[in-house]
Parts: structure tokens; C-alpha cells; sequence
């Protein structure tokens, strides 16, 4: 039986979205491309402490307290399930999955949110969890005392380097182009001797033999060797959106425009989370984007 909505992505967005659904009275299915709920939520090592009501724990305590939810209200989300296309009639969209299936519904909400950018450099994906790190939060324990490298120029990478600083670290950080992290941020990382900061430099390869041994750099003085015991990158995040780029326009960084009532281009596809480029990305803004846009899914479905 074809679902009023089919909701593609099973991060916070997506999640409170199935809720909001069936308080609607909306039959509605979940597809997530991920092995469980819960989306970057699994990335995020520490306790969003701006997130109201919600128990201390990290992303993945908080993700699973969602899986729960989900369960207890009788929804199931079909893991492992990733969107291709967005086709079909503009009033009868079909979602094509990556191994061949075929989703029809009255309407799509589309929550597949972002992720991690990469360098894209030799031995950025070989020295995975062998000396490349995408969160010194998570491993800072791992990298206590040792030589290590930061790549980014935003506050994410400058806060990165502090926090490995404060564990006894000498730190690398390795700026493409100009910093563009907060004057507070930069201003700390200055004052910070174990911190030392190139700009105009970057990481051509990831060296090593069992984990990270060094990094190939090019930058003002030239080509180079950096020793070095780990490696965190925080270059950015990428919007999940390429499934829909044949469907509407996205925009010119890749994400889903949509209107005050979340709806896109398209007559039955709706966004909600860090797809939509909110003016301030979190956890509380998909959780309300998510009942914003299933309530005008609802309206919109029964002609209101």
C-alpha cells in the first residue's frame, strides 16, 4: 500500500518527522542509507548541551533514545535503504533506491542531511582509524602527548587544535587558504605555544607503514615531509542532496532550497534539517523543521 509520506533519511529530522506523521494521523515510511537511525547524531562525541530536555549522553546515547522512540510508537526504518533519484509524475513522485527499488508515495520529505567533507588525498581513507581522525574529542586520549596535524581553517579545526593542545599535543594546523575561524578562536590558538599554524599549505598525501607516520605537504616554501602520529580532519561538511539534483534545482553549494513551509521546486517534495541550509544548523532546528514541514505535507495532501 503506497504511504501518504515517504521519508528519506533517519537522522533527527527524519526521526522527529515519522513522529509528527503518525500524530497526524499520516501513514508514512522510512528509508535511512545508514546501518542504524540516528544520522550525524553518531558523529557527534560530546553532549549538545544547547539541546533542551534532553538527558545528558552523547550523539550516539541520544540517537539510540531516538531508535527507542521510534520503536516504542510502533515505526519502523528500513537501515541500509539509500535514495538515487527522485522521479515520476510531479504529482505521483517515486524515490529510486541504489540497488534498484522502486518507492512510491503521496509525497516525499527528503532528510538525508549532510556529511563529513574529505581532503581526497592518497592515504586519507587507507590510515582510517589508524592515525586519521575526524574528531579530537573522540580521540584525544589516543593522541595525548604525540605530534599531530589539524586540517581546516574554521572553528571546528581551530577548536580541534586546542582541545588537542590541552592534552599535551604538539600541534600542526594546516590552513589551505586564509584562516576563517573567529577572531576568538584565533586569537587563542595564537596564544597557544603548542599550537603552530601554516597557511597557504596543504596535505598532498598521508604517509606512513601500520598508522600515520607523516604528512606530504605543499604550500609557500614548497613541497615538504611533516612527522607526525595523527592526523584530524575538519574541512567541512557536504549536503547529501545529489539524489535530487535531477528532479529541481539545487543550489549553487548543493543544498535544497525550500520556502517558509519547507516545500521545494518540486509539487511534492518537502526538506527539513541541514539539507536546507538553515541559518543555524542543529539538532533543534531539524527537530522543528521536521513537524513544520510534515504539517504542511498533511495540508497539502488533503487539500487544505
Amino acid at each position: 500500500m503506497r504511504p501518504d509520506v515517504l521519508v528519506v533519511g533517519a537522522g533527527p529530522a527524519g526521526i522527529a518527522a515519522a513522529l509528527w506523521a503518525r500524530s497526524l494521523d499520516l501513514t508514512a515510511r522510512v528509508i535511512e542509507g545508514g546501518p542504524v537511525p540516528g544520522g550525524q547524531l553518531h558523529r557527534l562525541h560530546f553532549h549538545p548541551a544547547n539541546l533542551a530536555g534532553v538527558p545528558e549522553g552523547d550523539g550516539a546515547a541520544i540517537a539510540a533514545a531516538m531508535a527507542r522512540q521510534l520503536a516504542g510508537a510502533g515505526i519502523a526504518v528500513e537501515c541500509g535503504v539509500e535514495a538515487a533519484a527522485l522521479e515520476g509524475e510531479p504529482l505521483a513522485p517515486i524515490v529510486r533506491t541504489a540497488r534498484g527499488g522502486r518507492l512510491e508515495a503521496g509525497a516525499v520529505l527528503a532528510a538525508t542531511g549532510m556529511r563529513r567533507r574529505r581532503l581526497e588525498v592518497p592515504g586519507e581513507r587507507e590510515f582510517g582509524d589508524r592515525g586519521v581522525s575526524y574528531s579530537a574529542t573522540r580521540d584525544r586520549a589516543r593522541f595525548a602527548g604525540r605530534a599531530v596535524a589539524v586540517a581546516g581553517g574554521g572553528d571546528a579545526a581551530f577548536e580541534n587544535a586546542l582541545i588537542l593542545a590541552g592534552c599535551g599535543c604538539r600541534v600542526t594546523l594546516i590552513v589551505r587558504a586564509a584562516p576563517r575561524a573567529r577572531a576568538e578562536f584565533r586569537a587563542r590558538v595564537a596564544a597557544e605555544p603548542r599550537i603552530t599554524c601554516l597557511a597557504g599549505t596543504r596535505i598532498t598525501a598521508v604517509l606512513g607503514g601500520d598508522r600515520v607516520r607523516a604528512l606530504a605537504l605543499a604550500g609557500p616554501a614548497g613541497e615538504r615531509t611533516l612527522e607526525v602520529e595523527g592526523l584530524v580532519i575538519k574541512v567541512g561538511s557536504l549536503p547529501n542532496g545529489e539524489w535530487l539534483a535531477g528532479a529541481m534545482g539545487l543550489d549553487a553549494a548543493g543544498f535544497v532550497p525550500v520556502d517558509a513551509g519547507l516545500r521545494t521546486a518540486h509539487p511534492r517534495l518537502w526538506a527539513a534539517g541541514d539539507l536546507t541550509r538553515p541559518r543555524r544548523p542543529s539538532i533543534s532546528s531539524a527537530l522543528g523543521q521536521a513537524a513544520a514541514a510534515m504539517a504542511a505535507i498533511r495540508a497539502a495532501l488533503r487539500g487544505e
